[in-house]
């Protein structure tokens, strides 16, 4: 079972890759990747849940279901030891992710010269 931050930094870097690739226009992205994050995280909510925590349980243990959340299941049994490494090794991969988004962002100075001059321009604010 990998230990949340590793779930978090997995969801938050897929997530990242998938607004910077494939869903580019999304309103509030960073917002997305913090979604997405949460959301490999809810399989783990029975650790915090003030009731059906058995129940919750054996779901996260059990149901292949866990896997909609950013491959939960995959990650719990390839760490079953709750490995700091591992944690280190997926949050580099957001660090990655993230460097990639940005270096992509800025990468498209077409954009980013059509928002300046529209942002800019002196005769379209009066």
């Amino acid at each position: 079972m990998s230990i949340a931050l590793a779930h978090f930094a997995f969801g938050a870097g897929m997530t990242t890759l998938l607004v910077t690739f494939l869903l580019p226009t999304v309103w509030y992205p960073r917002t997305a990747i913090l979604v997405g994050g949460g959301w490999a995280m809810v399989p783990d909510f029975h650790w915090v849940s003030p009731i059906a925590k058995q129940q919750l349980h054996r779901i996260h243990q059990t149901s292949p279901v866990t896997d909609v959340f950013w491959f939960h299941r995959v990650w719990d049994r390839i760490d079953p030891t709750d490995s700091k490494t591992v944690a280190a090794v997926l949050v580099a991969f957001l660090i990655v992710s993230t460097a990639i988004a940005e270096w992509r962002q800025y990468r498209s100075p077409e954009a980013v010269r059509v928002a300046y001059d529209s942002y800019l321009d002196p005769e379209s604010s009066d």
